[in-house]
């Protein structure tokens, strides 16, 4: 499966690059936060052929097409094109996103990011490699001295707005300083520890279901801004949650969830 994984990355990254620079059209899905390109749709296309094609048995979320249900233990979680609007906008700040979990337990992760074409990717119990170096979460205790990541989407919820910014002003207040992709480059300088946290207010299951394995397996946390584990088991509904989440170095988990609890941000 980790062969496949990686192929499906580099065959998807491809296709990113084709169209990058050159996107002709643009449409929205939930609200003006959420977009789609034809590069997703052929990312995404391009990924599950071939997992069809090897594992024609394996379960299928995709951002796209949705759950397909097989009759494997098995399912691939799909993000074909993460930080869409970045992409779209001619950022380089956008990757492909793919993790595989055994029931509802990530045992595989990865991701790539075309423009510098560097990949990460995880297997359970062999830690965090980004290309041929193994990485792991910062090891700096004290958060002052730290950058974090922290990002959002917009809310229909104006309350639920106002006690977001309440916390990205208190992170601001409380870290070296704050920054924002809004997608997995924010996770990936965490997992390297370049960034000693990454939170996000707006995931859904295709954002985060790499982070799940990849930051205990780079000997870090992720969880959701309560604390609480981050259940994966594939289900329809699992499609349509949103996840708020955090992920960090254990010596930073606490500090940053008292944050989080005293700003009174929606846990």
């Amino acid at each position: 499966m980790k062969e496949t994984l990686i192929q499906c990355l580099r065959a998807a990254g491809g296709i990113l690059l084709e169209h990058f620079g050159r996107i002709r059209e643009v449409s929205r899905k939930e609200s003006h936060s959420h977009i789609v390109t034809e590069a997703d749709l052929a990312s995404e296309h391009c990924i599950i052929e071939r997992i069809r094609l090897r594992f024609p048995d394996h379960s299928i979320i995709a951002e796209e097409s949705g759950f397909q249900r097989r009759s494997s233990p098995f399912t691939w979680i799909v993000d074909p094109l993460d930080g869409t609007s970045n992409f779209a906008a001619g950022l380089p700040w956008f990757g492909i996103l793919l993790a595989v979990l055994e029931h509802n337990q990530p045992v595989l992760a990865g991701m790539y990011f075309p423009e510098s074409d560097q990949l990460y990717q995880a297997e359970k119990g062999r830690g965090v490699y980004r290309d041929s170096q193994r990485i792991h979460v910062s090891t700096e205790p004290d958060l002052s001295n730290v950058l974090c990541a922290f990002s959002l989407d917009s809310d229909p919820d104006a309350d639920r707005t106002r006690r977001n910014i309440l916390l990205a002003t208190q992170l601001v207040n409380r870290t070296r300083n704050v920054r924002s992709t809004n997608c997995l480059v924010d996770f990936a300088y965490a997992l390297d520890g370049r960034f000693g946290a990454c939170l996000n207010g707006s995931t859904r299951i295709w954002d985060i279901a790499p982070a799940c394995l990849m930051f205990p397996e780079a000997g870090g946390i992720l969880t959701d801004w309560a604390g609480r584990p981050i259940d994966l088991t594939p289900t329809p509904s699992l499609l349509d949650r949103n996840f708020s989440v955090v992920g960090s170095t254990p010596a930073l988990h606490p500090t940053l969830l008292e944050i989080i609890r005293q700003s009174g941000a929606p846990r």
